[in-house]
């Protein structure tokens, strides 16, 4: 094995063995076993999934809500922030998950989903 290989080899051992260590950190309650439902966990673990997995949790998190809010209201999150658009508010990415994360962190006992159905009084309440 040439010298480059083996240097790919370890820094891929590296790397894979830093990101167990840091999958290690995260404790979900007990019964929640396998793939979590995202809008049932505690704001607590949500919070700790933050830390490492910010861009990926917040993006699971809005998908969760985009499906709750069409449940609720018949349109799309598209649609959605269109009424919000045309009510004067806007909202983007960074500012919709910003809200679910500091209410998260506000009430770290609440659930993930307490933090959507908080955001969506806000969406929802401009949109006919």
């Amino acid at each position: 094995m040439n010298r480059i290989t083996r240097y790919f080899v370890c820094l891929a051992a590296v790397l894979l063995l830093s990101d167990m260590a840091f999958a290690g950190k995260l404790k979900l309650p007990s019964g929640m076993g396998g793939v979590p439902d995202i809008g049932a966990i505690p704001c607590e673990v949500f919070s700790n999934m933050m830390q490492i997995g910010p861009l990926g949790t917040k993006r699971s998190l809005l998908t969760w809500a985009e499906g709750y809010y069409f449940a609720k209201s018949g349109k799309t999150i598209d649609e959605i922030l269109a009424d919000a658009q045309e009510a004067g508010t806007s909202w983007d990415f960074d500012s919709l998950t910003g809200h679910l994360v500091e209410y998260c962190a506000a009430d770290p006992q609440a659930l993930t989903s307490a933090a959507v159905i908080d955001l969506g009084g806000r969406l929802l309440s401009v949109s006919p």
